[in-house]
């Protein structure tokens, strides 16, 4: 296992009056995730904004439904 990490975050997180600062980073394995997107949301409530990071992949999930007929009989 490869522990290449990279930090994705490109946008500053935490404003204050005079300044702007990357301080919360997402780091993941770019060579895992082909396709992603981060983007800022601005919540207003403190000086730091949250990140959504959104990973696309090929994989797609389909569950097996299995159906089971049982029955009881008793005297």
């Amino acid at each position: 296992m490869s522990c290449n990490l990279t930090s994705i975050t490109n946008f500053p997180t935490r404003i204050q009056n005079t300044s702007a600062s990357a301080i919360d980073n997402i780091f993941i394995d770019v060579s895992q995730f082909e396709s992603y997107t981060i983007t800022p949301i601005i919540n207003g409530v403190s000086d730091h904004d949250a990140q959504l990071l959104t990973i696309s992949t090929d994989y797609s999930y389909v569950p097996t439904h299995r159906s089971k007929t049982v029955r009881k009989i008793n005297k």
